[in-house]
């Protein structure tokens, strides 16, 4: 049986860094892939009035005694992000030899404000099976709603959860095409090719965005 499915979503008129303010954590998890590389996992969510882009969440790593074992950051997996809206994150943490003794982690998220993102991407269709491999798909399809321009570079990210809604990972692919025309539909398929996450997998969160264009709610 396939997952369940929840649907959300998700030019700078400002150089100015924030830090925080109007973006929160509303989830993380420290989780590790088939590879033996830690991962910081996690969600943003814009809870003010701003657009935010450029996102980039920091996180320094603690041992037991909170000495730090290493600051990694990442940019988010959305690249503007409108009120009310989240985005995921990954944080990849290189270095092997800390995995037994990171203990927890402080966080820190710096932005830009930015213009609002027009939503004309519909995501039309979505299914997803588990092969015999122990490969995971997700597949859809994606609407460009807007009548006179093409969605260019058009993204899709997958947030996994398992059965107690936690966070198992974050994965995501291009459309085909990648650049959408007015009115049109493209295709995309999310393949997961770790196991340890792919047989976790209870439910799923897609979003999609382009260079030009949110998801459509």
């Amino acid at each position: 049986m396939a997952p369940s499915v929840l649907l959300f979503t998700l030019m700078d008129k400002s150089a100015l860094s924030y830090s925080t303010g109007d973006l929160e954590l509303s989830q993380t998890n420290l989780i590790q892939d088939q590879g033996k590389y830690k991962h910081l996992i996690g969600i943003v969510h814009n809870i003010g009035n701003n657009t935010a882009n450029q996102i980039i969440v920091s996180a320094n790593f603690l041992d037991e005694d909170k000495r730090s074992l290493g600051n990694f950051s990442k940019q988010t997996e959305l690249r503007a992000l409108n009120p009310n809206e989240i985005t995921p994150f990954d944080i990849l943490i290189f270095d092997k030899k800390n995995n037994e003794v990171i203990k927890d982690y402080d966080v820190d998220i710096k932005y830009n404000v930015t213009n609002y993102k027009d939503k004309k991407l519909d995501i039309v269709a979505n299914d997803s099976r588990l092969d015999m491999t122990g490969f995971f798909f997700i597949s859809g399809k994606i609407k460009n709603i807007e009548k006179g321009a093409y969605s260019n570079n058009t993204n899709v990210i997958s947030i996994l959860y398992d059965k107690d809604n936690g966070l198992v990972g974050v994965w995501k692919a291009q459309t085909e095409p990648y650049n959408i025309p007015p009115l049109t539909t493209a295709s995309f398929t999310i393949p997961i090719t770790d196991k340890t996450q792919s047989f976790r997998i209870s439910s799923y969160e897609l979003l999609t965005e382009s260079n030009n264009f949110s998801e459509l709610k």
